[in-house]
């Protein structure tokens, strides 16, 4: 686990059986009235303009597209 309570690994299987890795948010150790949303400043596919991580407008929860994270562990090491 990374220094961001809120996120661990899902390690999943996709339609072709191959294994995958992709990170999900615990909502109930995510904290966004202390967060500065790390997760999502630092995914690279936010970066490139696509909305993979995203925070609720009412929630202000975080939760990350299952279709779009590419696993790469950033979000949850940085």
């Amino acid at each position: 686990m990374g220094p961001f309570p809120c996120l661990r690994w899902c390690t999943a299987f996709t339609m072709s059986d191959k294994l995958t890795r992709i990170a999900i948010v615990s909502s109930d150790k995510c904290k966004p009235k202390r967060c500065r949303q790390e997760c999502k400043r630092s995914c690279p596919v936010v970066r490139m303009g696509k909305l993979c991580i995203e925070v609720g407008p009412t929630t202000k929860l975080a939760w990350i597209s299952e279709e779009l994270c590419i696993g790469c562990g950033i979000c949850v090491k940085k």
